[in-house]
């Protein structure tokens, strides 16, 4: 959260605040937002689906508390199907490199 949030007079404070759980649920009933979890340090983990990128910027704008809070937004793979894509480049890598050793 930044600094800025902690100057505005508590009323607003707490409007936001509610305002933005309002929206979280609203979210998860959609299906939208999957989690939510809070760390220390004021840090927020958020698990969400998002269709593309730009879904993910206009949902992110639409927090109430948006203007509030810093994002890092990490997109999340199926780890088995990374892996699996990882072997077939390899594979593939192999094929250029037949003598190298197994």
């Amino acid at each position: 959260m930044k600094d800025t949030f902690s100057t505005l007079p508590p009323a607003i404070n707490r409007q936001l605040m509610e305002a933005t759980l309002a929206w979280m649920d609203e979210q998860k009933k959609r299906g939208e937002l999957l989690q939510a979890y809070d760390a220390p340090g004021g840090i927020c983990i958020v698990i969400s689906e998002s269709p593309s990128a730009e879904d993910m910027v206009q949902t992110l704008a639409a927090i109430p508390m948006g203007g509030f809070l810093d994002f890092k937004v990490y997109p999340l793979a199926d780890y088995h199907k990374s892996m699996e894509a990882f072997i077939e480049v390899c594979k593939q890598a192999e094929k250029l490199f037949p003598c190298a050793p197994k």
